[in-house]
């Protein structure tokens, strides 16, 4: 999907700063250095957000940026604020809590995996090109590592929903781990998804061989296989044209429960919609979704199933 000036600075920031930490955790092999270097000379884009993440990571490092006055400032601050009251400070704490937790609620995505490689936020898609010439497809609230070596190519899906197109490379596997489980595959495409407690493969092209501790399956495309931390399920036919919908900016689900059909819309906006009629939500539905016009979804519903959908402000 198309990325606004803005998102293209954002996102290009937050590799930057992901690049930093990583170059800065210690040893770095000579094929990240590479891949490094690679996104660094993408675009003069890359490299200002580059200097300017380094910038601020110097400033950040180096104590002789603060001046004497500083010092003396942040000492009386200190001191001023150890003569508060304990009312005062539990009240300071009671309230610095209450927004924290306000802000995980609404804004879980941004302390999920902070130093993520790469990762989307809630209603983000993007795309990223590999050195090797593969592309990972980051559906939205979506968190990546990649390590790419002369042995192997890893990546690890920490959390949601990922289209890998592999570029063939016969000494180097192409190896996906989303939890305890692992897939490999050779000069093919296939979706993981993972929310941290098990998830599911899907085979688009070509064929992969996917392993949890207790079990190993080899799929065929269009082909389907679920997990969980210890095991995989059975190997099932997919509905691909769903399965990869998402990357065309559609929801498409058949002959589903509506609360099924809401709980996968609700991994696209931060603002939820909660059922409140259980029997309503065992009703299968056929559902075909513009991604970027769900209240429009919404008021179609109201429309052909009859119910009534109320809004309370820009969140629920």
């Amino acid at each position: 999907m198309t990325e606004t000036p803005q998102q293209f600075r954002e996102r290009l920031s937050q590799e930057a700063v992901a690049w930093q930490v990583r170059l800065s955790s210690g040893a770095v092999s000579d094929a990240t250095r590479a891949e490094f270097d690679h996104w660094r000379q993408q675009s003069a884009a890359h490299e200002q957000a580059y200097q300017e993440t380094t910038q601020l990571w110097q400033q950040l490092s180096d104590p002789l940026q603060a001046d004497r006055q500083r010092r003396l400032a942040l000492a009386a601050a200190a001191q001023r604020l150890r003569r508060q009251s304990r009312r005062r400070t539990l009240g300071l704490a009671v309230a610095a809590s209450f927004v924290l937790l306000m802000l995980a609620g609404l804004f879980p995505d941004y302390i999920r995996h902070p130093l993520a490689d790469y990762r989307t936020h809630i209603g983000e898609q993007t795309s990223i090109q590999l050195a090797d010439g593969s592309v990972i497809h980051l559906n939205t609230d979506t968190a990546v590592n990649v390590s790419l070596s002369d042995q192997e190519r890893h990546i690890e899906l920490l959390s949601g929903e990922a289209e890998f197109e592999v570029a063939h490379d016969r000494t180097r596997p192409f190896r996906v781990s989303a939890g305890h489980t692992t897939t490999e595959a050779l000069g093919t495409r296939f979706i993981v998804r993972y929310d941290g407690n098990g998830g599911n493969v899907t085979l688009l092209q070509g064929k992969i061989r996917t392993a949890a501790p207790n079990t190993t399956a080899t799929l065929s495309a269009g082909q389907q296989i679920a997990f969980n931390s210890d095991n995989l399920g059975t190997v099932q036919t997919a509905d691909v044209n769903s399965a990869e919908a998402w990357r065309h900016g559609r929801l498409l689900m058949n002959f589903v429960p509506l609360k099924q059909a809401i709980a996968e819309i609700n991994r696209y906006r931060r603002g939820q919609i909660r059922l409140l009629d259980d029997k309503l939500g065992e009703k299968e539905v056929n559902i075909a979704v513009d991604i970027q016009h769900i209240d429009a979804w919404l008021e179609a519903l109201e429309r052909t199933m009859g119910v009534k959908v109320e809004r309370l402000g820009g969140w629920v």
